[in-house]
């Protein structure tokens, strides 16, 4: 099976087993109490996207992204499956310019794994109970890793995106919540429980873009989009433009 077919049965199944939003409540809706899963074993790989073009922001330029999966396996033997996206220059542009663009993702991986690693044998009953004991190790491991005291803690919360959303998934399996609303505390009910009925697009051109490629999207409708025009290192600035 290639990536994208899995990215697509991931998807639906995070969906069937209802991944969403996190909350730090033991009790669901109707006072439903969660049950305290114990995590047996993990594991982790990623696989390498690459870009049509170097996609620049930032003042840097991205040439491909690492996909990353991440498998969370209860004692009960049921598992979650997370899926994320690594972006070092977004994450931290420090850590970017000090090292390759295949050195800074390897750096972020190897936080994930390292993650993963700290929750086997490790019990919760809230994803976010979870995350909130978990991300500042990563983020103190990650300050390490990368040499880089000052590393932003989005660097650290990047690398932990494959890791919760797979947390959320075995959460919901092993708790039989078959949809996002169920896994919405009370607590959070009022602020998560608005159902929109359309979305927006707001497609995101970097530097360099072809100015043929932009008007085309206007051509075919896009009426609202963002613009990346100017960056200066002296200063320090990155201009974006919204059209």
């Amino acid at each position: 099976m290639n990536r994208r077919d899995f990215i697509a049965m991931g998807t639906m199944a995070a969906a069937a087993a209802g991944a969403g939003c996190a909350t730090s409540a033991v009790k669901g809706a109707a006072g439903k109490t969660f049950k305290t899963i114990t995590i047996a074993k993990t594991d982790c790989l990623f696989e390498r996207e690459p870009m049509v073009r170097p996609f620049g922001f930032k003042g840097g330029y991205l040439t491909e992204e690492w996909i990353v999966v991440s498998c969370i396996r209860s004692a009960s033997g049921k598992f979650g499956i997370g899926l994320g996206t690594q972006s070092c220059l977004w994450s931290d542009a420090s850590v970017f310019a000090a090292n390759s663009e295949s050195g800074g993702n390897a750096m972020m991986f190897a936080m994930t794994q390292h993650a993963l690693k700290l929750i086997e044998g490790r019990s919760f009953t809230s994803p976010v109970e979870l995350n909130d004991w978990l991300w500042p190790q990563v983020w103190e491991y990650g300050k390490k890793v990368t040499n880089n005291p000052k590393l932003r803690a989005t660097f650290a919360l990047n690398a932990l995106v494959s890791v919760d959303n797979a947390a959320w998934v075995l959460f919901a399996r092993e708790n039989g919540l078959k949809s996002f609303d169920e896994m919405i505390p009370d607590a959070y009910r009022p602020a998560l429980s608005s159902h929109h009925a359309k979305c927006a697009s707001i497609p995101l051109f970097s530097y360099k873009v072809p100015p043929a490629e932009i008007k085309a999207a206007v051509d075919s409708g896009y009426f609202f989009m963002k613009i990346k025009i100017w960056v200066s290192f002296e200063k320090g600035l990155l201009i974006n433009g919204f059209v």
